[in-house]
Formats: C-alpha cells, sequence, structure tokens
C-alpha cells in the first residue's frame, strides 16, 4: 500500500506538470497563448510581446509544482522500496 502512494504522486505530478507544460510548448510553436479564466482570451506574440512572454513564464512556473511531487513521489517510492528490502532481507 505504501508504494502505491509513491506512484499515485507521480502519476499526479505527471497530470499537473502536462497540463501546463504542453499549452507552453503549443504557445512556443504556434505564437499563440491562451489565457486561462472565465473569459479566455489569445494573446499573440506580434501584437502583445512583453505580454506574451509573461504569460509564458508563468504557464512554466506553473508546471514546476508537478515536478515537485513527482520527485516527492520518487522519493518516497525509494525509500519504501529501500524500507521493503531492508526488512525483507535484515
Amino acid at each position: 500500500m505504501w508504494l502505491m502512494i509513491g506512484g499515485g504522486a507521480i502519476g499526479a505530478g505527471l497530470f499537473l506538470m502536462l497540463r501546463e507544460f504542453l499549452p507552453w510548448v503549443e504557445a512556443r510553436r504556434t505564437g499563440r497563448v491562451r489565457r486561462k479564466g472565465a473569459r479566455a482570451q489569445i494573446v499573440t506574440r506580434e501584437a502583445e510581446p512583453e505580454r506574451f512572454e509573461a504569460l509564458l513564464q508563468n504557464r512554466l512556473k506553473a508546471a514546476g509544482s508537478g515536478a515537485l511531487l513527482i520527485l516527492g513521489g520518487l522519493g518516497w517510492l525509494a525509500w519504501n522500496a529501500l524500507g521493503l528490502v531492508a526488512s525483507v532481507s535484515g
């Protein structure tokens, strides 16, 4: 059961990271980013370059929480696997 917690954290981290990272990649490729919110607006690189870069930077920062969750899940999984090996061999 304890190992499944690490796997769940990795899966949740992947979801959170890709939810922000894939639109960032698409915006870099196309030059258009869609704002979040109830009235999502499209911001283009040509029309508003400063705002476009700020929105992309915010998306990249938001993907960091998913990456931290993945690292935490990997650490949890490694720690419990090590404990499992130590308890079986000892």
